[in-house]
């Protein structure tokens, strides 16, 4: 962990919780908390310390441990500084063996993306979808641990789905329903979000995703099969959905290895880094 991150629910009194109270709100972590362990045990911290932190989707700041007992540590927090914003990169991924997903969550949150839309596929092994990890609370687990890895507080979003068709409809819908609302509020066309799609797949006529680029105000929706792929007709829906493939060679890679490998691509050729 470089960063401890905490959230409302580790407020003593959270029906009271606000940071604009003239009084600060003080948090608790008890002594089965991975975090209390981290640190008594990594940090070696003792009361009137202070340690790096975070609120999920809020600030970062300070915390200055106010009581260190063997049961609990409470501490408060002052906010110091924003988070850095997350890339505007969506992946849309076919569902992993589950040992490669906990990889995925934590090494992509690490690099830093905006949303993921978790997919079932025509190859891919339908009971992966009904482990453990279609389990929203493990989801999060993973992804704050690469986020607190990077320093950082801001989660990603995610979504599960049963196939490549559901998941471009629920896409689909979302842009739609963005559309009509900036209509609505008299945002200009022009200042609407452009989108970039991209299926990365092996293929002899693709570009090289070095060549991918995004221009200020767009982002990307990138797209990874699981370990067997796309089949044909999954391509076929990308492509009605004006999805432009790219390749990253010839060799074929593990899930978990082309999903880092794509972001690091993205991110410095787009200057999120």
């Amino acid at each position: 962990m470089n960063i401890i991150l905490f959230s409302e629910k580790d407020c003593f009194n959270s029906e009271d919780f606000s940071f604009k109270n003239s009084v600060k709100p003080e948090f608790v972590f008890f002594k089965n908390d991975e975090r209390f362990l981290h640190i008594k045990k990594i940090l070696k911290l003792s009361s009137g310390c202070n340690f790096k932190a975070g609120f999920i989707n809020g600030k970062i700041g300070t915390a200055v441990i106010n009581e260190f007992s063997n049961e609990k540590i409470t501490f408060s927090f002052t906010e110091t500084a924003s988070p850095l914003p997350l890339p505007p990169v969506k992946l849309i991924l076919g569902f992993p063996r589950p040992i490669q997903l906990k990889r995925i969550l934590r090494d992509a949150a690490s690099l830093g993306f905006s949303e993921l839309f978790l997919t079932g596929t025509e190859l891919g092994e339908k009971s992966y979808l009904k482990s453990n990890l279609s389990d929203k609370e493990k989801i999060t687990e993973y992804l704050l641990d690469g986020i607190s890895q990077a320093g950082q507080n801001l989660l990603p979003q995610f979504s599960f789905y049963n196939s490549v068709q559901e998941v471009l409809q629920k896409i689909n819908e979302k842009q739609n329903a963005s559309f009509l609302q900036n209509v609505q509020n008299g945002v200009s066309q022009a200042l609407f979000l452009k989108e970039k799609k991209i299926l990365l797949d092996i293929s002899e006529n693709a570009e090289t995703l070095g060549s991918f680029k995004l221009k200020r105000g767009e982002h990307v929706i990138a797209a990874i099969g699981s370990e067997r792929g796309w089949t044909e007709r999954e391509r076929e829906l990308f492509r009605n959905e004006d999805f432009k493939t790219y390749s990253m060679g010839k060799r074929i890679l593990r899930t978990e290895t082309a999903v880092c490998a794509a972001l690091s691509v993205i991110g410095s050729n787009c200057g999120f880094w």
